[in-house]
């Protein structure tokens, strides 16, 4: 996924700059910090760290000033040599954060640039919540990768070759379509969001678990009604409102099914449909040749089924 098209030409000539034997953010940024206009506290969840352009970028993002506020719940900080990552009393590199943890940065403004002067974690998303009497951490979403009845865990793959271990209770319950159920009847490939709580020590114990997409609502072959398939996109058609998938298999706990006869089906999407990465929704035009994603679809036995939620399952990009 093209997830970062709106950085501007001038970050993107700062990024060149840098690479050129800059030393800092203010030798990129023209040195001295004279028209910083003072540190103030934006909040945000990293989505991803460039160590190369020395850059963090952030969503669901709150703290902005009213320049820098255009809608956006998205922006790239930029940091150097002397930006400190504060975790649990101990001193990090911006380049230990991970996708998912959720920061508190101290930033000064430069022009439209945003450059952080220290960083602290609230969220480890490898170990719950580090503030103090915090005793729900937050929700993990991800897919269901392996339930472990002897240990009662559920492991949660976040996607990107994160995959966190909750714990869980004889008791726990597990929502979908208004009916409760037990963590026993999770599916591998269930798509879930798990409440928790913070046990210390890097444990997390699910407090509630909500299933946002069920394995099973796929099919085995193509037929009219519901159904789940998996693909490589080949193109989008941004008029048409159409997606190629190539080497397309219909799907069902899990297992490819059988694959359409040309192994190439073309979907049909609507204004309202985006594509779900860890929880979040990007646009279908962010998706790239060779992204392989899954469809829920419907009127999945006609000659264009109809796109109702879209999974990233790899992004080509990494």
């Amino acid at each position: 996924m093209n997830r970062y098209k709106s950085l501007s030409a001038a970050a993107l000539a700062l990024l060149f700059l840098a690479a050129c034997g800059s030393t800092g953010i203010d030798d990129v940024l023209g040195g001295g910090g004279s028209n910083r206009t003072g540190a103030y506290e934006i909040r945000g969840t990293v989505d991803s760290v460039d160590p190369n352009g020395r850059s963090v970028y952030l969503t669901n993002v709150t703290g902005y000033t009213s320049m820098l506020s255009s809608g956006s719940d998205a922006v790239r900080v930029y940091y150097d040599e002397n930006t400190r990552v504060e975790y649990q009393g101990n001193v990090y590199r911006p380049e230990n954060l991970e996708r998912g943890d959720q920061v508190a940065v101290s930033v000064d403004e430069e022009g439209n640039i945003l450059v952080a002067q220290s960083m602290r974690v609230l969220h480890n998303v490898s170990g719950g919540s580090t503030a103090p009497g915090d005793t729900y951490g937050s929700t993990v979403t991800g897919t269901v990768r392996n339930i472990d009845t002897s240990r009662r865990t559920i492991e949660v793959d976040r996607g990107y070759s994160n995959t966190v271990i909750v714990e869980y209770e004889t008791a726990t319950p597990v929502y979908y379509n208004n009916q409760t159920y037990r963590v026993t009847d999770l599916e591998r490939g269930d798509q879930i969001d798990i409440r928790v709580r913070n046990l210390g020590g890097g444990r997390m114990m699910a407090d509630t678990v909500t299933v946002t997409r069920s394995v099973s609502g796929g099919s085995t072959a193509p037929q009219t009604g519901m159904a789940t398939i998996r693909g490589t996109v080949s193109y989008v058609d941004t008029t048409r409102r159409t997606i190629e998938l190539q080497s397309a298999s219909w799907m069902n706990n899990f297992d490819r099914g059988t694959t359409s006869g040309s192994n190439r089906v073309v979907i049909q999407y609507g204004t309202n449909v985006g594509v779900e990465i860890s929880g979040q929704i990007h646009p279908v035009t962010g998706l790239e040749r060779g992204d392989v994603i899954e469809v829920q679809v419907s009127n999945a036995g006609s000659t264009m089924p109809i796109a109702q939620r879209i999974f990233l399952v790899q992004d080509v990009r990494r």
